[in-house]
């Protein structure tokens, strides 16, 4: 599929036709398609890219072009605590972190009874969304 900038265009304008016929779900599933389609095409790109970039350099950090610049580099922890020898663990090597959640169930049982929350339980605004899913796929954002 090739993706025409006015077709989508179109495709765009033409969305909000699924609140008013079975036929405008056409158009948001041709939309996720494209999507997906958008998201693998990336995916390989940076795939080559890397395999590439690697190739020339094997210590690379970045590549910086006119318009954009590409990072390689790690995420997430660079550390992790092998509890099995947590007991022989010096504690300048590591912190403590608390956390606390909110048992929802629980709080939602208290509001029925009581007709009010618990006291220092604060309800959150959560912006409502749409999502799309096609039938027998995972959930999309």
């Amino acid at each position: 599929m090739i993706i025409e900038i006015e077709k989508l265009n179109d495709l765009v304008c033409e969305s909000d036709k699924i609140v008013l016929s079975n036929d405008g779900e056409k158009v948001i599933i041709e939309l996720l398609k494209m999507e997906k389609q958008v998201e693998q095409a990336i995916k390989t790109a940076k795939m080559m890219i890397e395999k590439k970039a690697l190739e020339l350099n094997p210590n690379l950090k970045s590549i910086t072009s006119d318009n954009l610049k590409i990072s390689y580099r790690q995420y997430g922890a660079k550390y992790r605590i092998d509890e099995s020898f947590f007991d022989k663990l010096d504690p300048s090597f590591y912190k403590i972190s608390k956390r606390y959640d909110v048992v929802s169930d629980e709080v939602e049982k208290y509001c029925e009874e009581h007709k009010s929350l618990p006291i220092g339980i604060n309800e959150i605004e959560r912006p409502k969304s749409l999502s799309f899913t096609l039938k027998g796929e995972k959930e999309n954002d």
